[in-house]
């Protein structure tokens, strides 16, 4: 790689490294962790999937730090390929993107790579995506068919200019998806795109039309319940956060670098 390509990648490091890799559910936590981690406010029961329901204050656009320069770079897959993308090539990353081996970046950076080279959860399959081809090429290889859906989530007020944090209250109109089965993907931190992607089974995906109480906002967003929390970790990030016991059901809405990938038979 040129000295001008790794300029490109410079300056592009998501610095919201999340205190807690709360998809790993084997995991406990502190409450004062808990109260830190942003990610955790789009967390909520099966309970508040009905009409009239009211979420948290939630930013599903939020924008990056002004440090972090946005979105990462997407890089396309053969790109992606010659970049070293391992614990043991960290030197090596590091100097490629001209990261200060004694940094906050670079603990982001092994973080992220440490979190990738993890074992799965039990009963799934995880996988780091470093292009979009890639992981669209795990999601259909997991799901078994090629014809997938992609769930996010969309305002509907196209004049939003400036995306700030509401209260939402649920709509009637809820549509579940049929299928227990998707494979979801959530953006790491990183010099460029990285997508920690996991199978989830024993999952309920749902597209919730809400409308913000300030202004009267209207948003369809993407949720997923993960009903089987049974082997999770008493003190699991979103036990703590909930307020309840592993077995007890979880739901999230997808924010901003969160996807979730269904067959597209479902809908």
């Amino acid at each position: 790689t040129s000295d001008a390509s790794q300029r490109k990648y410079a300056g592009h490091l998501l610095l919201d490294c999340r205190s807690i890799f709360w998809e790993q559910y084997e995991y406990g936590t502190t409450p004062d962790q808990v109260k830190e981690d942003h990610e955790l406010s789009f967390l909520f029961l099966e309970k508040d999937l009905k009409a009239g329901s009211k979420t948290k204050k939630l930013d599903f656009e939020k924008k990056e730090q002004e440090t972090a320069g946005g979105w990462p770079t997407v890089l396309p897959r053969r790109e992606a390929k010659t970049i070293p993308f391992s614990t043991s090539k960290l030197s090596d990353i590091l100097q490629r993107f001209s990261v200060d081996p004694n940094s906050a970046d670079a603990l982001i950076v092994r973080h992220t790579l440490e979190d990738c080279e993890r074992g799965p959860n039990q009963g799934e399959t995880n996988y780091c995506a470093t292009s979009l081809e890639s992981m669209v090429d795990f999601a259909v290889s997991q799901l078994k068919t090629n014809d997938v859906q992609l769930l996010t989530y969309s305002f509907v007020n196209k004049e939003e200019t400036e995306p700030r944090s509401r209260v939402y209250t649920v709509q009637p109109g809820a549509v579940e998806l049929a299928s227990q089965h998707a494979v979801v993907c959530h953006v790491q931190s990183y010099p460029y795109a990285v997508f920690y992607c996991h199978t989830a089974t024993r999952t309920k995906s749902y597209i919730l039309p809400l409308v913000a109480e300030e202004d009267g906002t209207t948003l369809r967003a993407g949720a997923v319940c993960h009903m089987d929390t049974s082997s999770w970790n008493p003190n699991h990030a979103t036990m703590l956060a909930l307020g309840i016991k592993p077995g007890t059901p979880v739901c999230h809405f997808l924010s901003h670098g969160h996807l979730v990938f269904v067959p597209n038979s479902a809908s």
